[in-house]
């Protein structure tokens, strides 16, 4: 599965995810502003904490799901030049979350002193100590590559979580959209009453929690959004991504393939790229 659309969209919505997963409070999360930026019009920073306070340090972040041998030399080049063009006394660390270790690049030499130095964090999803109870943010991570019989179990575990522990209600709706979201991407087979079904989301709908939340119109737009098909809400995620594999040499077929869309598709957003 294709999961780099997906993480970014887990960070816009649950920012505080990334800094439990780098061991730091979640509350940490209050003091950035996630965002999307380009730099030197050649280079796309998908996701940026933008700190609001300028004496804390701005954190980059890049998904790789796919091995590449420039990945360290791109993200380093869009650091730096996103320094330059902005405050090169700013303080920054690079988190770098590989889906498994086997993502990363074998030549690391050029790299090693920064790779050491701790300014550059390295997360390999398949690997990845969760604690007995995580947060939810760490949840849905883990929900990421969890075997089928472990997810029932990890979704069932969350959505207790969700129900019982006076999470705030907009918060909730977010938790059971990006559930839902991750589920009928990585089971593709299934539409979304079979992923439903599957993950017992059916009951959660019924309560009297989500009745709640539908009638104070928070979760108004989400059952649509979901109907209507997941990939919509997210659209322009996968065409960003398009654009960094693009601007980083990936052949448009390959990421037709990946991306499970038309090869024209994906022409024409290299050609609105260009213009």
């Amino acid at each position: 599965m294709e999961t780099d659309a997906f993480f970014y969209q887990l960070l816009k919505q649950m920012p505080q995810a990334l800094f439990e997963l780098i061991g730091l409070p979640g509350e940490r999360a209050k003091a950035y502003r996630f965002d999307s930026v380009e730099v030197k019009k050649a280079f796309r920073i998908d996701g940026l904490f933008l700190p609001k306070d300028r004496r804390l340090p701005l954190y980059f972040v890049e998904v790789q799901n796919q091995p590449l041998a420039k990945f360290y030399a791109n993200l380093l080049a869009k650091v730096f030049c996103y320094l330059e063009e902005n405050d090169p006394a700013q303080d920054w660390v690079a988190i770098a979350i590989f889906g498994s270790r086997r993502c990363e690049p074998k030549h690391l030499g050029p790299y090693r002193e920064l790779l050491q130095s701790g300014r550059v964090i390295r997360i390999y999803l398949d690997e990845y100590a969760m604690p007995a109870d995580p947060p939810v943010g760490l949840s849905i991570v883990q929900l990421l590559s969890a075997p089928i019989a472990d997810a029932r179990r990890q979704v069932a575990r969350l959505i207790d979580k969700v129900e019982h522990e006076n999470l705030d209600r907009e918060f909730a709706s977010k938790v059971i959209e990006l559930v839902e979201g991750l589920m009928l991407r990585r089971f593709s087979e299934l539409d979304i009453e079979g992923v439903r079904t599957m993950f017992q989301l059916h009951d959660i709908r019924k309560s009297k929690f989500w009745q709640e939340a539908h009638e104070s119109g928070i979760e108004k737009g989400i059952e649509k959004g979901i109907e209507k098909g997941i990939e919509k809400g997210i659209e322009k995620a996968h065409e960003d991504l398009i654009r960094k594999w693009l601007t980083e040499g990936m052949p448009a077929t390959q990421i037709a393939k990946l991306m499970g869309i038309p090869l024209k598709d994906v022409r024409q957003i290299a050609k609105r790229k260009q213009s």
